[in-house]
C-alpha cells in the first residue's frame, strides 16, 4: 500500500455516518515541541488528523477536532516557497500548527486539495 492509499484509508476510518472526506492533504503537525508527519482532511463538522509513526506506514494517533473547538485560525505563507502554515487555537488553550507544501512526491492531488483546505480553514472561525 502506498502512502497515498494509506491517507485515504486512515482518514476514511475517522468519518462518522453521513460525512464525506474533503481536501485530504499530507503535512506536518507541530504541538508541544513535537513534530509529527500525517494526513489531514476536513468534513462539514471537523478537522480529521491521522499521524504516522516515524517514517513508517504505521499510524499511531487519530483525532477529530470539531469546528466548535476552534477559537482562532490563522493561515500564512511559510518562508520556504510553496509552503503554508495553519495555526489553530483551540478553546481549551492548546495551539497546534500544521505545515503543508503545495507539492508532495506521490500525492498528485496535494496542490488542489491544499488550496481547498486553506480556503475552508480560513472561513471556519
Amino acid at each position: 500500500m502506498t502512502f497515498y492509499e494509506l491517507m485515504f484509508q486512515s482518514l476514511n476510518n475517522l468519518l462518522e455516518k453521513g460525512e464525506t472526506l474533503q481536501a485530504p492533504i499530507y503535512g506536518v503537525l507541530f504541538r508541544n515541541r513535537n513534530r509529527d508527519f500525517g494526513y489531514f482532511a476536513l468534513t462539514d463538522t471537523a478537522l480529521l488528523i491521522a499521524l504516522l509513526q516515524g517514517d513508517s506506514k504505521n499510524l499511531y494517533e487519530n483525532s477529530r477536532i470539531p469546528w466548535s473547538r476552534m477559537q482562532r485560525v490563522k493561515v500564512r505563507k511559510h518562508w520556504v516557497p510553496f509552503m503554508y502554515v495553519i495555526r489553530i487555537e483551540l478553546t481549551d488553550g492548546v495551539t497546534i500548527k500544521i505545515r503543508a507544501a503545495k507539492k508532495v512526491y506521490g500525492f498528485d492531488t496535494q496542490q488542489e486539495n491544499l488550496k481547498a483546505f486553506l480556503t475552508r480553514m480560513q472561513k471556519c472561525v
